[in-house]
Parts: C-alpha cells; structure tokens; sequence
C-alpha cells in the first residue's frame, strides 16, 4: 500500500507541471491590460485639466473687461490700459454703450437659433470689430508657453447715462499638436452702472 500512495503523489505531481506558470503568465496579462487602461485614462485626464486650465484663462480674461467697464463712471472719459506677458498694450475705453439691441463694440448674435443667441458672434472678422472692443491677449505660463486668447466685448446702454449691460467673451486661439481643438468661447454678461 505503500508503494500506491507514492506512485498517486507522484502522478498527482506530474500532471500539475507547468501550471505555475500558466497562471504567472495569466497574471501578467491581466496586469498589463488595467496597466494600458490606466495609461490611457491618465492621458485623457492630463489632457482635459489642460483644456479646464485654458477656459480658466478666458473666463478671467472676459471677467477683467467686465470689471473694468463696470468700475467706470457711465460718463467717464478715462480708459484703462491692460498690458499682457508679450508686452502688447490693450485699451480699455469707457463708454455709454448705444441703444439695444445692437450695442456698442463687438456684433452679437441676434439668431434665436445661434448657440450664442444674445453672446459675442465670432464669426465676425477681428479686423472688423471697432477699435478698443477687441484684443488677442497673450498668457504666458511658468514654463515660457504663450497662449493668445481672442477677446470682444459689447456695451448695451439700459438706462441713458446711468445703467449699461456688458457681454464680454473670449475664447483661445489656435490648435494644439494635432490641430483637434476647438475651444468654446466663454461668455460673461454684467449689469453695471454709475
């Protein structure tokens, strides 16, 4: 009885051969494919906090324009300079607006069917949006990128001299590496008066 129990230990053992192995190699695959996962996931996160940095950057931006407006007197002559990273100097200048639905400054989409109904329309040529309502204003980062964002705004007089509605949006200009970027302009409006 002996001799039988070691020859099913023995036989117990040999038909078990390579299974190690097989369940390593298993184990690999299933650690390099959440591995690849995970890589990819990273990427897209790295890329969306990327893009979450740049409409931060426009919200400001079209943020600056409105409490600048708004800081001045309706009646007020003065204009308030901005200078950005690149040494470009941008006019601000203070004014009353003109009658709705129009405004002053840059031309707002007017199609209740336009995604920006009642926003800056950017269709409309930076070289066509009158002087002092427009500026590609340039953010520079910690590590010397340059990033031009495209501003406008529009000044809508409510009250004669005294209340005014300001629409000032901006949106970044150019593509990154692969040329699929197409940002969103953010669009801010404010009521603001003397």
């Amino acid at each position: 009885m002996k001799r039988t129990g070691k020859r099913s230990t023995a036989f117990k053992k040999n038909s078990e051969r390579g299974a190690m192995l097989m369940e390593l190699m298993i184990a690999m695959l299933v650690l390099a494919t959440g591995l690849g996962a995970l890589t990819t996931l990273i990427a897209a996160c790295m890329v969306t906090d990327n893009r979450n940095s740049k409409d931060t950057s426009a919200t400001l931006l079209a943020q600056k324009v409105i409490e600048e407006l708004s800081a001045q007197n309706t009646n007020s002559t003065n204009a308030v300079t901005l200078t950005d990273c690149a040494g470009n100097t941008w006019t601000i200048p203070s004014t009353q607006g003109a009658a709705a639905p129009t405004g002053q400054g840059a031309t707002l989409a007017t199609s209740a069917a336009s995604p920006y109904y009642g926003g800056i329309d950017f269709s409309q040529s930076i070289g066509t949006v009158p002087a002092g309502f427009s500026m590609q204003y340039v953010d520079c980062s910690q590590n010397g990128a340059q990033t031009t964002y495209d501003v406008r705004w529009n000044v809508m007089s409510i009250t004669a001299n005294s209340t005014r509605l300001i629409t000032a949006s901006a949106r970044q200009l150019g593509s990154v590496r692969d040329g699929l970027h197409y940002a969103i302009p953010v669009t801010l409006r404010a009521v603001g008066g003397s």
